[in-house]
């Protein structure tokens, strides 16, 4: 983002005393705290959804949450002279979650628990175009996906050092997948997820390090983009997933994440059960082999083989703990 994003701040009541480059965007000290100048690609309806969520958030006592700000003209996001659009919104000082650090991990599965006793808001007609997928469609299109790649790397004739490991180790991330997907269906998870929905269960969608601000004041909790009704232990599955793979699936980290979420919300049969069945299916492998088939194949980047490599090598850690979840 360019200094010229910073014109949008003259359709704001702001008075601006200094301001910052942040990753793709700007971080501005104004006479109405702090706030973040960034560019907006997404849908203006599900920003208004957003911003409803967040402000009903701040309504039940929890405050750090980046709202955005309307402009003079009541409207949530600006347009300069090319028509880029930009939204101005609370932000925080502070830093982000250490995954290793386990006083930090254990702060921010607290404060996921808390964010989660707080995160019902009843839904309306428009708002339930907001909804989760099914846990085992998925999965269902995720193996779908897995399979098509399959054979399209079967059939290169001249393999590079990814493939050779991705063929190799198909077989047994993909029986991962068929258990996970057999027992999400038996689980009757869609039924469960609907009972979820209209309870008016929120997700923040994408709960992960780089989206906690931990500061003097409490931990911040941001970027709220793929928020949606739905079952709210995914958020802690892909928190607790992340650090896994981080912590080369340190068991005793895995079990004080689980009791410190446990201790703050508890969590339900069902819950436990979507848990352990969504850590059952190979998530990483996927994503990793996904990026494969949808980026260059002449050229798959060293940290992605690298990635793929330290999957396998986790792998029995990794089955070690699934079984402590049974």
């Amino acid at each position: 983002m360019n200094e010229k994003g910073l014109k949008i701040l003259e359709q704001y009541d702001l008075t601006v005393y200094n301001s910052r480059r942040g990753r793709n965007s700007w971080i501005c000290e104004t006479d109405r705290g702090l706030k973040l100048v960034t560019e907006f690609s997404g849908a203006p309806k599900k920003l208004e959804f957003q911003n409803q969520i967040l402000a009903h958030l701040k309504e039940e006592g929890y405050p750090f949450v980046d709202l955005v700000m309307e402009n003079r003209e009541g409207e949530l996001f600006s347009q300069d002279r090319e028509e880029t659009r930009y939204i101005v919104k609370d932000w925080f000082e502070g830093r982000e979650c250490d995954t290793k650090n386990e006083e930090d991990i254990l702060s921010t599965v607290r404060n996921l628990a808390r964010l989660h006793k707080i995160l019902c808001y009843i839904p309306h007609k428009e708002s339930l175009r907001y909804t989760q997928m099914p846990l085992e469609e998925e999965m269902r299109k995720h193996s779908r996906q897995l399979r098509k790649v399959y054979g399209f790397a079967r059939k290169r004739r001249k393999k590079n050092e990814f493939e050779e490991l991705f063929l190799n180790s198909f077989s047994e991330f993909f029986e991962q997948a068929a258990e996970a997907e057999q027992c999400a269906g038996a689980a009757q998870g869609k039924a469960y997820l609907e009972a979820s929905i209209e309870k008016g269960q929120l997700c923040h969608g994408e709960y992960n390090q780089h989206n906690v601000i931990l500061n003097r004041n409490g931990i911040a909790t941001t970027n709220f983009y793929k928020c949606c009704y739905g079952v709210a232990i995914s958020d802690f599955y892909q928190f607790l997933r992340k650090i896994m793979e981080k912590q080369n699936w340190d068991i005793r980290t895995g079990l004080r994440m689980i009791e410190e979420y446990d201790r703050v919300r508890a969590i339900s049969e069902e819950e436990r059960m979507y848990l352990k069945i969504s850590m059952i299916y190979p998530e990483k492998f996927f994503k990793l082999v996904n990026c494969y088939y949808n980026t260059n194949k002449a050229w798959v980047p060293d940290k992605n083989t690298e990635k793929l490599e330290s999957l396998i090598r986790q792998q029995e850690k990794r089955k070690t703990f699934l079984k402590l979840l049974e």
